[in-house]
């Protein structure tokens, strides 16, 4: 296979520094490294090459590697690794070449006169060649450091290509937030999770429901609540979009509709709650192109999920007058002001002995605060305002599963749940 790799030839990208052959990468790093020593302002902090792990970056396309790039910037002061963007252009009409970029990227201490570098290797990888992508990047990986792998956008759709670079690290992080396919796709990564059972996947979006997920779960901490639990016989979710009438890629990288975030949630309940699903004799309704799903589901057996994972109180909660079925809607919110896919409202309604209670989060027309309600037969109690402004931060989220080498297990469950309720 022919395959063009010169200083000269392809895209210039200046986010992503020079331009070097994959066979200089090491020496221009170690040029760099020299030249920042120099600097009087920096040369007493710099001396020692600093790396913690190697972090494989993969994107389909230049836009969605400029993007990360920028992030990972504010990921840097934590986590000092070498960086290899790897973007990976299928386009079968494209020779096979191997282009390739380096730079330092550098982030202050404590002040701007304490300042700490790490490296970044950019490769964009074309035609046949992205084939070899895991062979043609591996030997620019330090071999003593642990790898990460953060795959941008959809899962692909060539498993082979996925296998290869899978086996670079056990760890994969995902971010299904900027899936153009949403339902096709967290489908697609539950089949990857099923064939690569030795991989850790994540997905940021996991960690973007956390608060909400922990919202859910406080109002049942509270003991006059708790038998309520059982009787859950309806929960309503709505996720934003934008306010186009055809699906779209938002310039934050964010795709409109995208209810994962929503699915993930409706799939933790529908594990916490003991409810079962059968696609072959349930009731099912899908709309993927607004992002809009409803399920009626049985009650199989007392809830023994993670929200009831606390004393039992009474222990009455067996001996009360419970639905034996429940709902799940999914539905969509047009917001003009907030990103794509992001949560704006769950509602649980349950029956316990004919006695109706309401469990409520909304964001109303807030971006970075919900308020909580419950609502009894006796009236609506204290409503209680919380901030949400600090789960937004992408690159918070990648921070804190760079501190993760094994699985999620709640997460992969999770996920498998929300595969078997889109068959």
């Amino acid at each position: 296979m022919a395959m063009a790799n010169t200083d000269n030839a392809g895209p210039r990208l200046p986010w992503a520094g020079k331009r070097v052959s994959m066979e200089r990468a090491e020496e221009e790093l170690s040029f760099l490294w020299r030249l920042a020593a120099d600097n009087v302002r920096t040369s007493q902090n710099i001396n020692v090459r600093t790396s913690v792990l190697n972090f494989v970056i993969c994107a389909s396309d230049i836009e969605s590697a400029q993007r990360a790039s920028v992030l990972i910037r504010d990921l840097s002061s934590t986590h000092i690794a070498r960086v290899i963007l790897l973007i990976l252009d299928e386009d079968s009409g494209t020779p096979a070449s191997v282009s390739t970029w380096v730079t330092l990227r550098s982030f202050p201490i404590i002040s701007d006169l304490m300042r700490h570098h790490f490296e970044q290797i950019t490769a964009l990888v074309t035609g046949s060649a992205v084939r070899s992508a895991a062979h043609i990047i591996q030997p620019l990986l330090k071999p003593e450091l642990p790898a990460y792998i953060w795959w941008l956008n959809d899962p692909p759709g060539d498993e082979t290509l996925f296998r290869s670079l899978t086996h670079l690290s056990r760890r994969v992080i995902v971010d299904s937030n900027s899936f153009l396919k949403p339902e096709e796709s967290i489908s697609t990564l539950a089949s990857l999770l099923e064939a690569l059972p030795d991989i850790a996947f994540s997905d940021l979006n996991w960690g973007r429901i956390t608060a909400w997920r922990q919202l859910v779960a406080q109002f049942f901490d509270v003991a006059e609540y708790r038998p309520y639990l059982a009787g859950v016989d309806s929960i309503e979710i709505e996720h934003a979009v934008a306010p186009f009438a055809v699906p779209t890629r938002t310039e934050e990288g964010d795709v409109s509709p995208n209810p994962i975030r929503a699915l993930l949630l409706a799939g933790w309940l529908k594990t916490s709650l003991g409810w079962q699903y059968s696609a072959s004799d349930a009731h099912a309704e899908h709309d993927p192109a607004t992002g809009t799903h409803y399920w009626q589901l049985t009650r199989a057996r007392a809830t023994t999920g993670p929200l009831s994972a606390r004393p039992a109180g009474s222990g009455k909660t067996g001996k009360l007058s419970m639905p034996a079925s429940g709902s799940i809607s999914i539905r969509p919110r047009v917001y003009s002001d907030m990103r794509p896919g992001a949560l704006c409202l769950v509602r649980l309604t349950s029956m316990v002995d004919n006695k109706r209670a309401t469990f409520t989060i909304d964001r109303e027309d807030d971006p970075d605060h919900v308020l909580t309600s419950v609502e009894l037969a006796q009236g609506m109690r204290p409503q209680r305002t919380v901030s949400l402004a600090a789960t937004h931060d992408a690159s918070e989220l990648v921070h804190d599963e760079l501190e993760i080498m094994g699985h999620d297990y709640l997460y992969e469950q999770t996920l498998q749940e929300v595969s078997t309720l889109l068959l």
